[in-house]
């Protein structure tokens, strides 16, 4: 690596350290002032309380990284800017592309990293960080996601199977109703289609009652039929499955499985996606940010920066959550989802930066 090579690298990390660590802090504080309330609600102990959101601090970094890009390579290159070392340094025969290399290289590096933390580290702490809630003397909890299903209990001898679920839509999908004596023996296995809450009931669809009696098993089938469940929805907010903590290889099978089985997986699938393009958004960012830090007014460079790096960082989130929602709606395919936002600014960036006078 030159010295040039080096300096400016040097200058866009030296910023990047106090940008990451800023919005880092503020995403923690805003993070843990909105759960804290009802966590403490639920009788989770202050230690718990602290180590939950101590394991959330790999999210908050990575969710906050390629905005801290963004502003730390524009506050740099304004900042050399500013001493005139930019124009000193084309004055020495160093093209715009010349000076932008290394920093494209360290976005290109820290979008691999984040990429791999993404695919395994962050879900393992995410997972920590609500197990943490549900431990004993943590909180309660009654859901666990076991062999690509989700299970709950329903009073002393009913357990419940659920292949995916959508509380808010009032759905259930790829039910398993286990009932038991008093033994734990099973006395009555029920599977259904769906299960639908309406008119404060839930309704088994599609299914058939298998009931095991000697050497007999008898089986019915049913269209309809009223389901044993009185919960509402509302008190099934844990009963689904939390993308965030499972691994890209263990959400990738469940996805997979769910598909062959014949249930809808599109939102899924926009989450695997997902995870594979927003690395490259520390990229991104800093494509995006070159032309802008290069092309800063002397004297404003800062302010300016500043005021450019808030309005970029908002539309990307923007446009970004925009595109998984549509996503997730079945409106957009997965990959177009999940890159639409990467690619916009790609294009942009590239085009500011060709444009900016060699």
């Amino acid at each position: 690596m030159s010295v040039l090579a080096r300096y400016v690298a040097r200058e866009q990390l030296r910023l990047l350290a106090l940008c990451l660590g800023g919005l880092a802090a503020v995403h923690f504080v805003v993070d843990m002032l909105d759960n804290l309330r009802g966590l403490l609600a639920r009788g989770v102990p202050w230690d718990a309380v602290g180590e939950h959101f101590l394991l959330g601090i790999p999210r908050i970094v990575a969710e906050v990284v390629p905005f801290a890009f963004l502003v730390a390579t524009v506050l740099a290159l304004g900042t050399l800017s500013a001493r005139s070392e930019v124009i000193a340094m084309r004055a020495a025969g160093f093209s715009v592309h010349r000076i932008a290399l290394p920093l494209l290289g360290i976005g290109l590096l820290a979008s691999l990293v984040l990429g791999w933390a993404g695919l395994s580290f962050v879900p393992r702490a995410n997972a920590l960080a609500e197990r943490v809630l549900t431990l004993p003397g943590g909180g309660p909890g009654n859901a666990l996601f076991l062999r690509d299903s989700i299970w709950f209990r329903a009073g002393h001898d009913t357990v419940y199977g659920v292949r995916t679920s959508d509380p808010a839509a009032r759905v259930l999908q790829g039910v398993r109703i286990l009932e038991t004596d008093g033994d734990g023996r099973v006395v009555r296995l029920t599977t259904a289609r769906s299960m639908v809450y309406g008119r404060k009931q839930w309704i088994l669809k599609d299914g058939r009652v298998i009931e095991p009696g000697g050497d007999d098993v008898r089986i019915v089938r049913f269209d309809t039929r009223p389901a044993p469940l009185d919960r509402p929805p509302e008190a099934l907010g844990e009963v689904q499955v939390r993308e965030a903590e499972l691994s890209y290889a263990r959400l990738s099978r469940y996805a997979s499985r769910l598909s062959a089985d014949g249930y809808d997986a599109t939102r899924y699938k926009v989450e695997l996606a997902a995870r594979l393009s927003y690395p490259f958004a520390c990229l991104v960012m800093v494509l995006v940010a070159i032309p802008h830090g290069l092309t800063s007014p002397r004297g404003r460079g800062i302010a300016r920066g500043l005021g450019v790096s808030l309005v970029v960082a908002g539309a990307y989130w923007l446009l970004h959550s925009l595109a998984l929602a549509l996503g997730k709606t079945g409106t957009l395919p997965p990959q177009a989802a999940a890159w639409a936002s990467v690619a916009v600014f790609a294009a942009y960036g590239m085009y500011r930066l060709l444009s900016v006078r060699q």
